[in-house]
């Protein structure tokens, strides 16, 4: 039996809260700092760029892979023994990257931050919906939300501050202190019974055999289809076998009583109409990649410096955020999820002008950042809450999977689809003309998310939620 939160002290509920939030900045926060470690990573482990640039996307990867696994395996095992799994991997993953220069063994580390990523996505955000309610339900996923965007917001920024002015393994060590705390705390959901599934069903391991080798494929056509070529019989083998497993797998699991994935799921119309918008909106994370891209090569910023453009972003994201959650109660979820993605879209208008020069194009970008920055607040906990909302509690740890999945799933194809899109036209082009195309297609993405969100969010979510 579920045991409702406000039947707890209103401190230990909230203690419950900040170890989740602990708990998943791990991944959010400092796994990502990767992506701006390659120099000093070099450094350290004396390998090939092809191995660092293996290390980098390689987390991501394999947490992108397995969530909607590691949901089922929520639902069906316990929240609370996967989230506190999730925790111990994260502390092992971490002592991997630190305790020795050996390549191999730092990738083993990152396969590993990975696991602990995809086991604690889902079950933290099953936790908070089981045992909270009402708008402490809804206060306590925007917490979530925060420690999840504010994290990827400041991980370019902590990483190059860290690496910058102290070693970078502090970074690491800082993560497991993180881990340690959030261990602690949840210890208080030691007397919280939480839902599971009831009946012993048999597992579909064929179905997650064939979703393994479709993500895969897909995921390594994403990060490392510039290397290996789109078009090479690499990249469309790769392409041939995501497109047929993919077949292969609906048509399998239609016919499984116990499916790996339960496609029913999206018979439910505000879940598949937030699944799509939510993919759609995560692919804007590309043009912050061409973003910084573009600024640092045309107008000469270092990589901490273009970071500082984007603060803006993450503080109209946090700010953002709470008025996101607050809306939900006053007028539904469905004008926040409408109006989302059209603030975003007017951030990346101000992105594409790109013909503005030196400190007036530095300063319209940051102004951009704030629209950005208040498009992606404002759409993470109505968003969230209405993926674990609208279906049986049982599901959330599914729902809630694959909610995250398309959220990495988007901000992969963002990022491969526009700085793609800006490699290829740049040196024909020039670097402004062909930032200003990829930001194009980031807006035209955006209003096909708003589209999504109007047209599938049903009307009588506009009611206020008690």
């Amino acid at each position: 039996m579920n045991n409702p939160i406000h039947q707890l002290p209103h401190r230990k509920g909230n203690l419950i809260t900040l170890g989740i939030v602990l708990s998943i900045m791990t991944y959010w926060l400092f796994a990502q700092t990767f992506l701006n470690l390659g120099n000093v990573l070099q450094d350290t482990f004396h390998t090939s760029q092809s191995i660092l640039n293996l290390s980098i996307s390689l987390t991501s990867l394999i947490t992108g892979i397995f969530m909607v696994a590691a949901g089922n395996f929520s639902d069906r095992f316990g929240q609370k023994k996967m989230a506190f799994l999730g925790i111990i991997l994260s502390i092992i993953g971490s002592l991997l990257l630190i305790l020795t220069p050996n390549a191999y063994v730092m990738l083993t580390g990152r396969v590993i931050q990975g696991f602990s990523a995809a086991l604690l996505m889902p079950s933290t955000i099953s936790i908070l919906n089981l045992v909270f309610e009402g708008d402490r339900r809804r206060s306590a996923l925007s917490w979530w939300s925060i420690g999840a965007f504010g994290g990827t917001g400041l991980a370019s920024i902590i990483g190059g501050l860290v690496s910058t002015y102290f070693a970078w393994q502090w970074i690491f060590i800082i993560s497991i202190i993180f881990a340690v705390i959030g261990l602690v705390l949840l210890l208080n959901l030691r007397k919280i019974e939480l839902s599971k599934a009831t009946v012993a069903t048999p597992f579909d391991f064929v179905g997650l055999l064939i979703f393994t080798i479709v993500m895969a494929a897909l995921s390594i056509f994403i990060t490392q289809g510039k290397t290996l070529g789109y078009f090479t019989p690499v990249g469309l083998t790769l392409l041939a076998v995501t497109i047929i497993g993919a077949i292969i797998f609906y048509l399998v699991e239609k016919k499984k009583q116990y499916p790996f994935i339960d496609f029913s799921l999206f018979s439910n119309k505000a879940y598949t109409g937030v699944i799509a918008a939510n993919f759609l909106l995560n692919m804007s994370v590309g043009s912050i990649a061409v973003f910084n891209i573009f600024i640092q090569k045309s107008l000469g910023l270092s990589t901490f410096q273009s970071g500082l453009v984007t603060l803006p972003y993450v503080i109209m994201l946090l700010l953002l955020v709470r008025v996101g959650e607050k809306s939900i109660a006053k007028y539904g979820p469905k004008k926040a999820l409408v109006v989302a993605p059209l603030l975003l879209a007017v951030g990346v208008v101000l992105f594409a002008l790109t013909f503005l020069t030196g400190w007036t194009y530095i300063i319209v970008a940051a102004i951009g950042f704030i629209f950005f920055g208040a498009g992606v607040g404002l759409f993470a906990t109505p968003a969230l809450d209405t993926a674990v909302s609208t279906l049986p509690k049982e599901k959330t740890g599914i729902a809630s999977a694959i909610f995250k999945m398309a959220s990495t799933l988007g901000s992969g194809f963002g990022i491969a689809i526009l700085v793609a899109l800006y490699s290829m036209l740049a040196p024909s082009m020039g670097a402004s003309k062909a930032a200003m195309i990829a930001f194009i297609i980031n807006i035209v993405i955006a209003v096909i998310a708003f589209l999504f969100s109007k047209v599938f969010i049903p009307k009588s979510l506009d009611k206020p939620k008690a």
